[in-house]
């Protein structure tokens, strides 16, 4: 009996083809799910929250005007509210990271729930090919864009998009790693 060594490489390998879509394009933070472009951040950490393009709107806050005690027995430690003043904000104001797909304008880059025509599904195909192209995994396009069509086509499919983008790049990957 032999053994074989293996470098590390080839020991941990590429993803299973079926995992491919969901890790490298779908899950992806840095790819939209809804268009499967790449996804461009424009913002950056700051001491207090985020500083972005947006401001939540918190400049001011109201504060409570308390009557302070002089003698013992007044109503709590604080005395009685006696109203309320708008006080500056701006030291805690938060500016939330806001994150747009720069070419279908996807929030958060968040794939949306309505289906997509099948003239649509084909054309983010290409895309997704080109995505995956820049991962590095080999992907056939002819092969992926008609299993999209053909899924996109199916009655009782065509309102899985994830779902056919998926098992059509499970098989157009297994077959281009199969023709290596």
């Amino acid at each position: 009996m032999s053994t074989t060594a293996h470098t590390i490489d080839e020991v941990q390998g590429r993803d299973e083809p079926d995992r491919v879509f969901r890790r490298y394009v779908f899950n992806n933070h840095e790819t939209c799910s809804n268009c499967f472009c790449r996804i461009k951040s424009d913002h950056r950490r700051v001491s207090k929250g985020t500083q972005g393009r947006d401001l939540e709107s918190k400049a001011t806050r109201a504060e409570t005007v308390r009557l302070w005690p002089t003698e013992p027995g007044e109503i709590g430690p604080e005395g009685p509210c006696v109203g309320s003043q708008q006080v500056d904000n701006t030291a805690i104001a938060k500016y939330p990271v806001r994150t747009v797909c720069e070419d279908c304008g996807s929030i958060a880059g968040r794939a949306d729930s309505d289906p997509l025509s099948r003239r649509k599904a084909l054309a983010r195909a290409e895309t997704l090919a080109d995505r995956l192209a820049k991962v590095g995994e080999p992907v056939q396009l002819d092969l992926l864009k008609h299993l999209v069509g053909h899924l996109k086509s199916q009655e009782d499919l065509s309102s899985y998009d994830t779902e056919c983008f998926e098992a059509a790049t499970t098989i157009a990957v297994r077959e281009a790693r199969d023709r290596r």
